[in-house]
Protein backbone atom coordinates (compact mmCIF):
# COMPACT_ATOMS: atom_id res chain seq x y z
CA UNK A 1 0.00 0.00 0.00
CA UNK A 2 2.96 2.65 1.00
CA UNK A 3 4.33 1.86 -2.44
CA UNK A 4 1.51 2.49 -4.06
CA UNK A 5 0.74 6.02 -2.69
CA UNK A 6 4.54 7.04 -3.01
CA UNK A 7 4.59 5.79 -6.43
CA UNK A 8 1.70 8.33 -6.95
CA UNK A 9 2.80 10.84 -5.09
CA UNK A 10 5.96 10.62 -7.04
CA UNK A 11 4.48 10.81 -10.54
CA UNK A 12 2.31 14.11 -9.11
CA UNK A 13 5.52 15.67 -8.71
CA UNK A 14 7.27 15.11 -11.71
CA UNK A 15 4.03 15.76 -13.56
CA UNK A 16 3.67 19.18 -11.92
CA UNK A 17 7.54 19.98 -12.80
CA UNK A 18 6.67 19.43 -16.85
CA UNK A 19 3.98 21.76 -16.42
CA UNK A 20 5.86 24.84 -14.96
CA UNK A 21 9.16 25.67 -17.07
CA UNK A 22 10.59 28.50 -14.69
CA UNK A 23 13.31 29.25 -17.50
CA UNK A 24 9.96 29.60 -20.31
CA UNK A 25 9.50 33.08 -21.55
CA UNK A 26 6.18 34.42 -19.89
CA UNK A 27 5.24 35.84 -23.88
CA UNK A 28 6.67 34.27 -27.53
CA UNK A 29 8.78 36.16 -28.92
CA UNK A 30 8.66 37.35 -32.33
CA UNK A 31 10.72 37.47 -35.27
CA UNK A 32 11.75 40.36 -36.33
CA UNK A 33 9.78 41.64 -39.44
CA UNK A 34 11.78 42.94 -42.78
CA UNK A 35 10.54 46.62 -42.03
CA UNK A 36 11.96 46.17 -38.31
CA UNK A 37 15.39 45.33 -40.01
CA UNK A 38 15.14 47.76 -42.19
CA UNK A 39 15.07 50.37 -39.21
CA UNK A 40 17.53 49.13 -37.38
CA UNK A 41 20.56 51.50 -37.08
CA UNK A 42 22.60 51.59 -40.26
CA UNK A 43 26.77 51.79 -39.11
CA UNK A 44 29.40 52.61 -42.21
CA UNK A 45 31.85 50.02 -41.46
CA UNK A 46 34.36 50.78 -44.51
CA UNK A 47 35.08 52.62 -47.65
CA UNK A 48 37.41 51.27 -49.70
CA UNK A 49 38.59 53.10 -52.94
CA UNK A 50 39.61 50.72 -55.91
CA UNK A 51 40.88 53.22 -59.01
CA UNK A 52 37.80 56.19 -59.33
CA UNK A 53 35.57 53.34 -57.77
CA UNK A 54 34.19 53.30 -53.97
CA UNK A 55 33.21 50.27 -52.57
CA UNK A 56 31.35 50.59 -49.00
CA UNK A 57 30.66 47.67 -46.08
CA UNK A 58 27.38 48.78 -44.54
CA UNK A 59 26.28 46.52 -41.69
CA UNK A 60 28.58 43.73 -43.55
CA UNK A 61 27.02 44.26 -46.72
CA UNK A 62 29.21 45.42 -49.43
CA UNK A 63 27.81 47.97 -52.03
CA UNK A 64 28.99 50.91 -54.30
CA UNK A 65 27.31 53.87 -55.80
CA UNK A 66 23.47 53.41 -56.90
CA UNK A 67 23.13 50.11 -55.32
CA UNK A 68 20.53 49.75 -52.66
CA UNK A 69 20.37 48.64 -48.75
CA UNK A 70 16.76 48.16 -47.88
CA UNK A 71 14.78 51.04 -48.42
CA UNK A 72 17.80 52.88 -49.57
CA UNK A 73 19.71 53.95 -52.38
CA UNK A 74 23.61 54.66 -51.91
CA UNK A 75 23.81 58.11 -53.76
CA UNK A 76 26.88 59.66 -52.96
CA UNK A 77 30.26 57.83 -51.36
CA UNK A 78 33.70 60.30 -50.32
CA UNK A 79 36.62 59.16 -48.80
CA UNK A 80 34.99 59.95 -45.04
CA UNK A 81 31.36 59.12 -45.78
CA UNK A 82 28.39 58.16 -47.72
CA UNK A 83 24.91 59.48 -48.27
CA UNK A 84 21.76 57.06 -48.68
CA UNK A 85 18.81 57.99 -49.64
CA UNK A 86 15.12 57.23 -49.86
CA UNK A 87 11.74 58.72 -50.76
CA UNK A 88 11.33 59.93 -46.80
CA UNK A 89 14.49 60.87 -46.31
CA UNK A 90 18.32 60.88 -46.61
CA UNK A 91 21.51 59.72 -44.25
CA UNK A 92 24.11 60.58 -44.09
CA UNK A 93 27.00 57.77 -42.57
CA UNK A 94 30.80 58.87 -41.23
CA UNK A 95 33.33 56.47 -40.89
CA UNK A 96 34.39 58.74 -37.90
CA UNK A 97 32.35 60.56 -35.19
CA UNK A 98 33.03 64.57 -34.83
CA UNK A 99 34.78 65.15 -31.92
CA UNK A 100 34.50 68.51 -29.93
CA UNK A 101 36.66 69.67 -27.51
CA UNK A 102 34.80 71.64 -25.24
CA UNK A 103 37.46 71.59 -22.56
CA UNK A 104 39.76 75.24 -22.18
CA UNK A 105 43.51 75.34 -21.75
CA UNK A 106 44.18 76.78 -19.06
CA UNK A 107 47.74 79.02 -18.94
CA UNK A 108 49.40 78.58 -15.40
Amino acid sequence: MYKVLLSLVLVSFVSLGQSNDPTKPLLKQEVASEQQQANAELVLQSIVQSGKQFNVVINGTLLKQGDKLNQYRLTKVTPRYVLLSSDEKNIKLSLFSSVVDNSKKKDN
